[in-house]
């Protein structure tokens, strides 16, 4: 186990005329100084080991997945995802089944964002003017998944913009000039800020307008943001300031914790995350103080740091029966809190219980930062063709549209693919997706008023059906996890029928 020092000092140049400024690191803490090494509580019996390490499980997923993606962002350095904290850094172009770091991104807008602390001070957050009609959004989100903050095309507008984000307990004085509107109060110390850009044709120009978009949106630490003229710097003139807070050996082999954490890693991952300021804790809620209580019998409590050395094989047993109990449990009550809508399982914000800690870890358990607010966009999951059978690679699917009555969108929705693992399949198009914009832009065949996307593994032979195509792997199960942006009732209450996937006899 590693523990380090609460701050470090950088020496940052400002951009333009000659400021010299030293910016505090916005490093999360350390787990507490004191490293006492966790206890079990030795009255407890294996069987109430491995009932609080279901509970565990249910109440922290969410939380050990922020802190494991914080991580990523800040700490990993040399691996794609890593900026350095308190910075966005966009990415320039499409996932592909090359990305291997994250599990059911999209292959319809680019991305920015990173790990943000404001435990030292606020960041500022600038938006240029949009003025090619496209979607984009940008979004604030802490370890709880609560969404606090909010900006885009659908949300605020398409002028340039600016924002001002303050830490829950923050004292101080803010520069003139901010409006109300544009002082954010985080719901926590430590958060993520996610951007997302459409891309429509995906032609030159298309692509082009959407870099310019996603590299306009700026983060930084308000200190930068005075020392440069009350601007931010752009991204190549911005320090890349490595976070340093508490970790363990494994932690960065586990980037993804749904595919590679075992429970082991996970307590230590919870034990870091409640040892850790930043991640402001929710103390007006008695669900929550009640389970810390509970779990601290497990050695999940402030100042005790868990060890696994200090854990008996039994004890690790237990410890495995319950993790593998709560995975079955939070999947089961996932599934079940979704809203059947004609065999899809819509996962809408409308209808979310964030105490329901079951269904919430089941939730993380697919993707860390579920669900998104409705407002921004819904999800509907399907694993079943139209005969309840789970989908194949190696047999051949048609989803069949009619063109008047297409998912109710303000902005866009897309028809992703991905192998069972959640990763896009590599094929030869590079096509992992189906969009509204491209069928806007005139790229799909639509016969008879109907527009069907054959998903197989091999190309169809007739020129109108290989247009349509959504390749799969003959090899492995597939599934889809289609994006709603700007949703309408019909895709937020369940209300619409979207076309079942039928497997071709």
């Amino acid at each position: 186990m590693k523990i380090r020092s609460r701050f470090r000092m950088t020496a940052l140049t400002a951009v333009g005329a000659s400021a010299l400024m030293l910016l505090t690191a916005c490093s999360g803490t350390s787990a507490a100084q004191s490293t006492d090494h966790a206890l079990i509580d030795p009255s407890l019996s294996n069987e109430q080991i491995a009932d609080l390490s279901e509970e565990a499980f249910y109440w922290g997923l969410n939380i050990a997945g922020y802190y494991e993606l914080r991580h990523v962002f800040t700490e990993l350095e040399g691996q794609p995802a890593f900026r350095g904290i308190n910075r966005v850094q966009p990415q320039l172009n499409l996932f592909d089944a090359k990305t291997r770091y994250a599990t059911t991104v999209n292959a319809s807008t680019l991305y920015s964002g990173g790990a943000f602390d404001v435990s030292d001070g606020p960041v500022v957050v600038e938006t240029p003017a949009v003025t090619d009609g496209r979607y984009w959004s940008v979004q604030a989100t802490d370890q709880n998944v609560d969404c606090f903050f909010k900006a885009g095309s659908q949300f605020t507008g398409n002028a340039p913009q600016r924002y001002v984000i303050v830490g829950p307990d923050w004292k101080g004085k803010l520069p003139s000039g901010f409006r109300g509107t544009e002082i954010i109060r985080a719901s926590s110390n430590s958060f993520t800020i996610a951007v997302r850009v459409a891309v429509t044709t995906r032609d030159e120009q298309d692509m082009a307008g959407a870099r310019q978009t996603v590299t306009g949106v700026l983060a930084a630490p308000l200190a930068l943001w005075e020392a440069n003229g009350g601007r931010i710097p752009p991204l190549d003139q911005q320090p890349i300031v490595k976070g340093d807070y508490a970790t363990f050996p494994r932690m960065d082999q586990i980037s993804d914790i749904g595919k590679s954490m075992t429970p082991i890693d996970y307590l230590q991952l919870l034990s870091l995350s409640i040892n850790d300021p930043s991640l402001t804790r929710r103390t007006d809620s008695v669900k929550e103080t009640d389970t810390l209580n509970r779990l601290s019998k497990l050695g999940l409590r402030e100042g005790t740091i868990f060890e696994p050395a200090d854990v008996s094989e039994d004890q690790k047993a237990a410890i495995e029966d319950g993790f593998a109990r709560a995975r079955r449990e939070a999947k089961k009550a996932f599934e079940s809190s979704q809203v059947d809508m004609n065999g899809w399982r819509l996962q809408s914000s409308l209808f979310f219980d964030d105490l329901d800690y079951v269904a919430k870890a089941g939730a993380d358990d697919v993707a860390w930062g579920t669900p998104v607010p409705y407002e921004s966009h819904t999800i509907a999951y399907v694993f079943d063709d139209s005969a309840g059978r789970p989908l194949e690679g190696k047999y051949d699917y048609t989803l069949t549209f009619d063109v008047n009555d297409l998912p109710p969108t303000t902005e866009f929705w897309e028809l992703p693919v991905y192998d069972s693992a959640g990763y896009f399949i590599d094929n030869p198009v590079n096509r992992y997706s189906a969009t509204s914009e491209l069928l806007k832009a005139g790229d799909y065949a639509v016969v008879d008023g109907k527009l069907t996307f054959y998903l197989q593994p091999e190309r169809p032979a007739e020129p109108e059906k290989a247009r349509n195509w959504l390749p799969t792997s003959p090899s492995d199960g597939f599934q889809l996890a289609a994006r709603f942006y700007g949703p309408t009732a019909g895709l937020i209450d369940g209300g619409y029928a979207m076309p079942r996937i039928v497997r071709s006899s």
